[in-house]
């Protein structure tokens, strides 16, 4: 019966640990595929409306910005009519 158990926990481990390896993997592949993107895509991100007042846009980037710390980025602004 002890080595049953023992090898009950021993799998257990086992499982345990290549279950947190897979999850760290698929994370840390997510996070590379965020910066790629964000990398790829720095150019072609513009604000540009002509309807919109240019205080309001400067409004709405700060508020992004603050709320963000910096790492939101305002790429379009739309009038809803």
């Amino acid at each position: 019966m002890d080595a049953q158990l023992t090898q009950a926990f021993t799998l257990l481990g086992i499982g345990m640990i290549t279950v947190f390896v897979v999850l760290m993997l698929v994370v840390q592949a997510g996070n590379i595929l965020i910066r790629l993107v964000n990398w790829l895509a720095r150019d072609v991100v513009a604000v540009a409306n002509d309807d919109i007042n240019p205080s309001e846009v400067a409004a709405i980037t700060a508020a992004v910005e603050a709320f963000t710390l910096g790492k939101g980025h305002v790429t379009s602004i739309e009038k809803k009519k």
